[in-house]
């Protein structure tokens, strides 16, 4: 899931793609689509009108969309993970909605991944926001091959956004969760603004709006659309979380894990958004500096790990000390309750993964219940 880097190349190098793409097989299609999972990486795909073994109606629901896929076509997402932790050096795969499916949560994945496995982040980017583009909705098999037989004639977005209400027509649980990580947040902003002005228009019912949005490491490709009216994807993210999603209370919390992200938080406007949300800057320890797609995917994994735990620590620095000083309340983790995470949307501050009292420091795994975020004012972020 690493994030390219962009040079003055990339133009040439989708013309190549697209001069190398094989001829397109009337039998290939794009397999895609909501799939709910169970423990143990068990899992079943939604299909209209169909039972699933996987999801019942009345209980919360959480959602996880993946970002770009670069030569990763053939690997779908999965829940289980194999984390390098530094300490424990553990190799054991770790299965991320354990405990939410132990929790009674439904657990699913929306898979775009023959759409999102492109050479370009940024053609992967267009296709969250239209079919129209140069590649349109070209998409990948497991040879690597590019196909344009069968593919959609709408966005990922649009696509997400019916099998979405396709899947929770009859829903009437507590809570339902969207988290999108990388290119992928953009796919879960879009579906929450789709539903929000869906309900405004009365075509989609009130209880479908999620109550909460997590942004894991997201990004947004620093380059002006055509298809946005010159605005970049990032300028229309922000504005439509701050527009469409805040004023009809959805929670948003936004985690940065790695410097794969830097363009995204120095974006014009950013700190406009980290004002108004829960903004935390991780630092995963248990992967390697020199490791940066460890640490991008780290905001994902941590995220749904972070939910059978006890939420981490929050202190504040004490110049008098030169240590922090333990608040008795719970950082920004998954387990934190959505009360809490109210309140922390209306303080002016952000919260740094950083050392808790007497240097108690858990950044070296991925265990989040001995970690400590410092609540920061953001204006010194």
């Amino acid at each position: 899931m690493a994030l390219a880097i962009i040079g003055v190349l990339g133009a040439t190098a989708l013309f190549l793609n697209r001069q190398s793409a094989r001829p397109s097989a009337a039998k290939i299609a794009p397999e895609y689509g909501l799939v709910w999972f169970g423990a143990d990486g068990r899992s079943q795909k939604a299909v209209p009108g169909q039972p699933n073994s996987y999801f019942q109606a009345t209980r919360p629901t959480i959602i996880y969309v993946h970002g770009w896929l670069p030569d990763q076509v053939a690997t779908p997402p999965t829940f289980l993970v194999t984390f390098a932790d530094s300490e424990q050096d553990s190799k054991d795969p770790v299965d991320l909605a354990a405990a939410w499916v132990e929790a009674g949560w439904n657990v699913g994945i929306f898979y775009w991944h023959p759409f999102a496995d492109e050479d370009l982040v940024w053609v992967a980017e267009d296709k969250i926001w239209t079919a129209d583009q140069e590649a349109a909705m070209r998409y990948r098999d497991a040879d690597g091959n590019f196909h344009t037989a069968g593919m959609p004639t709408v966005s990922a977005a649009e696509l997400f956004y019916q099998a979405y209400l396709a899947a929770m027509a009859d829903y009437s649980g507590p809570e339902i969760r969207l988290a999108g990580h990388s290119l992928g947040n953009q796919m879960a902003v879009r579906l929450a603004v789709q539903l929000a002005q869906g309900i405004a228009a009365g075509d989609v019912p009130p209880n479908l709006l999620p109550t909460r949005l997590a942004l894991l490491d997201p990004f947004w490709s620093p380059f002006p659309k055509t298809y946005l009216d010159g605005q970049e994807t990032g300028t229309v993210i922000r504005q439509e979380i701050i527009d469409e999603l805040l004023p009809r209370g959805v929670l948003v919390e936004w985690y940065r894990s790695s410097l794969l992200t830097d363009e995204t938080v120095q974006q014009e406007g950013a700190a406009e958004l980290q004002a108004q949300v829960v903004y935390a800057e991780m630092a995963p320890d248990f992967c390697s500096l020199l490791d940066p797609v460890c640490r991008h995917d780290a905001a994902w994994q941590l995220y749904f790990l972070s939910y059978g735990l006890p939420p981490p620590h929050e202190c504040v620095p004490d110049e008098a000390s030169g240590g922090c000083v333990d608040t008795g309340q719970p950082g920004p983790a998954a387990s934190t309750p959505n009360e809490r995470l109210a309140e922390m949307m209306h303080q002016p501050d952000y919260w740094l993964h950083s050392l808790g009292p007497d240097g108690a420091d858990g950044r070296s795994t991925p265990q989040t219940d001995d970690d400590w975020f410092h609540r920061l004012p953001l204006t010194q972020n």
